[in-house]
């Protein structure tokens, strides 16, 4: 394995792990909100996000998922086959289009750019599905088993 690869497969573990530190540190912050506030759900106490801990949450999430989505591409592009590069070039793409809406070169309505934790916190759905799905995508099509060749056995039985 090349010495890319490894390094990036290293990093795009270390993103993966931000995008889990992060998604917990939401959760637990969450229900402490509910265990505070009797009568709320997780998501109420989402939407009371009261600093520093939503903001922490937002920004691991947004670190890890860029890091895994980069890396993993990396690691993709130097050791994979041709099917595999073109997946991870599709799959980095939503991201992509996500990172330009947050820093202002694809315009979003009622938006102020460049603000990322902004435009995540207001819009998880949309984080969710362009920011950490793609990144475990990535990380599947980058852990995905590699087909072998053609299997050549040879006869059992002689041909008479």
């Amino acid at each position: 394995m090349h010495t890319i690869a490894r390094r990036a497969d290293l990093l795009m573990w270390f993103g993966l792990a931000g995008i889990g530190l992060g998604l917990s540190v939401l959760l637990v912050y969450a229900w402490v909100e509910v265990i505070n506030n009797p009568g709320y759900t997780l998501v109420d106490g989402y939407w009371i996000g009261r600093a520093p801990w939503t903001p922490l949450g937002v920004v691991l999430v947004l670190a890890g998922s860029a890091i895994a989505v980069l890396a993993g591409a990396a690691a993709i592009l130097a050791t994979g086959d041709w099917l595999r590069r073109l997946l991870a070039i599709l799959v980095a793409l939503a991201p992509a289009v996500w990172w330009a809406m947050a820093l202002g070169i694809n315009p979003v309505p009622r938006f102020q750019p460049p603000d990322p934790v902004t435009l995540a916190y207001s819009l998880p759905e949309m984080a969710a599905l362009l920011l950490a799905l793609p990144a475990i995508a990535m990380v599947g099509l980058r852990l995905a088993a590699i087909r072998p060749g053609p299997v050549r056995l040879r006869p059992v039985h002689p041909e008479e």
